[in-house]
């Protein structure tokens, strides 16, 4: 007989001695006739006559006309804080010119400047490309797709062939110039 075997047994013994205890000796909630706890404070009767003694005043002036707030806030923590301006600025500041509209290409470019390449990875003829934007991590290969509009034509070690509604030619991005 091994460790857990006599262990086990062991165990089984115990189980067996505690079962006949508790049916030998069933337990029995003790019940008495009359309760006989008294509390330590006196409980001021009740102002209506026909009350009983224990139990508890309703006030209902207190719902009908609540106390009226004394408190009141000195700063709403969920609003930010107003800064107060110098007496000398107010004039409304001058207005930068007005930028030119940026181009389909531009914006892609601008979307496409937060992704950083750590690597690719060559399997046959495809090419799979690891980007990172944040702490998310893409692996892109010709055919994927990023963020639902833009498809990935071509991938090389370094570079990715973007096509998006809009363009009218496909857009090489370098990821290594980024």
């Amino acid at each position: 007989m091994n460790q857990k075997q006599k262990i086990l047994l062991g165990l089984l013994v115990i189980l067996a001695i505690a079962l006949a205890y508790r049916l030998t000796n069933p337990f029995e909630q003790e019940t008495v006739d009359r309760l006989t706890y008294t509390r330590a404070t006196k409980v001021a009767p009740a102002k209506d006559a026909g009350a009983a003694p224990h139990q508890a005043e309703v006030r209902l002036d207190l719902l009908r006309s609540p106390p009226q707030k004394t408190v009141s806030i000195q700063r709403d923590p969920f609003r930010p804080p107003s800064v107060p301006k110098p007496a000398g600025e107010d004039k409304p500041a001058p207005q930068a010119p007005e930028a030119r509209p940026k181009s389909d290409r531009e914006k892609i470019q601008e979307h496409f400047q937060r992704f950083k390449t750590f690597g690719s990875y060559r399997h046959g003829d495809t090419i799979y490309l690891f980007l990172q934007r944040g702490k998310q991590v893409l692996v892109a290969s010709r055919g994927d797709r990023i963020d639902g509009k833009y498809d990935i034509t071509e991938v090389t070690e370094k570079s990715a062939t973007i096509s998006a509604k809009g363009l009218s030619t496909p857009l090489k991005i370098d990821f290594d110039e980024l």
